[in-house]
């Protein structure tokens, strides 16, 4: 995944987001988990506290996306042909599903938008056709690749001038006509943050990096946790679900500590959250 993902440009304010034991706000409120952090309260009294330095990110679009014309249409012609024989069975002429799911439309956006086109080639040169017999002949790799921008090119996203080839994948992101957004509810992401305690015992990552999709729910590889030690801090609050599932870890001996972590998004104004599948220490300290 390139650069321009990894590390969205990061703008000239600053903020401090403050966790606290014993806090009375004079006048203002803290910020609601799942929140930008966009200004503090004008007076706070405390005892005790952990200010740490936030930085509001932007995210920016990737170098390519489906709306850059990426497949030609001779390309799409030919994916279409390829597609009537080896798919339309049961997903339609259309695509429109029938036993099996549609191929076009919002359900089939919101299960693929914000990752690479690689992810969807592979899940369907590796599953698809499902029940091909052991000894079927075996469908080319530029036949799957045409087939998926014929999909593209049903779902109304423009051909350009030059195929789509096998290099590319990993380096176009596939988007809704809007361009780029925030991952959607019930995603597989990844996310890095600042460990704490809220006052109610709740485990939250503050200073969170906006979550971006994960190809696996485990430990990541060491490039993975290498890029993600290279994030700089972000803006948002997720609460952690299902931290005591995740083996072998002890929050208690990690408060502060900058992590990643995995894990399902749920979307809730005032409560997001991530269900952990996996959480993994980057450094000792946070706000690097």
């Amino acid at each position: 995944m390139s650069s321009a993902l990894d590390d969205p440009p990061i703008s000239s304010t600053r903020h401090f987001l403050i966790f606290d034991h014993c806090v009375r706000i004079k006048s203002g409120n803290m910020p609601q988990v799942g929140t930008k952090i966009t200004k503090m309260p004008s007076l706070v009294f405390l005892c005790l506290f952990v200010a740490v330095p936030v930085i509001e990110a932007r995210p920016q679009a990737p170098v390519k996306t489906v709306l850059d014309g990426v497949f030609s249409e001779a390309q799409a012609k030919r994916g279409e042909a390829a597609y009537a024989a080896n798919c339309g069975v049961c997903h339609g002429a259309d695509l429109e599903g029938i036993s099996a799911p549609e191929l076009i439309g919002t359900h089939f956006l919101e299960r693929w938008r914000e990752d690479m086109l690689d992810t969807i080639y592979n899940y369907i040169k590796d599953n698809m056709p499902q029940g091909r017999a052991p000894d079927a002949p075996r469908i080319p790799d530029t036949d799957y690749l045409n087939i998926l921008t014929h999909i593209l090119n049903v779902n109304g996203f423009r051909a350009g001038a030059s195929d789509l080839t096998a290099d590319l994948l990993e380096k176009v992101m596939l988007v809704g006509k809007n361009g780029p957004q925030p991952v959607p509810d019930g995603s597989l992401v990844v996310t890095v943050g600042c460990l704490s305690q809220a006052r109610d015992g709740v485990w939250i990552l503050f200073s969170a990096t906006e979550p971006v999709r994960a190809r696996r729910s485990t430990t990541s590889t060491p490039a993975e946790l290498n890029a993600s030690s290279q994030k700089r801090p972000g803006s948002l609050i997720f609460r952690l679900a299902d931290l005591e599932a995740v083996p072998d870890f002890v929050p208690d001996s990690h408060k502060g500590h900058k992590v990643q972590a995995k894990g399902y998004l749920t979307r809730q104004p005032g409560a997001e959250r991530i269900s952990l599948s996996s959480i993994t220490v980057l450094d000792s300290m946070c706000g690097q």
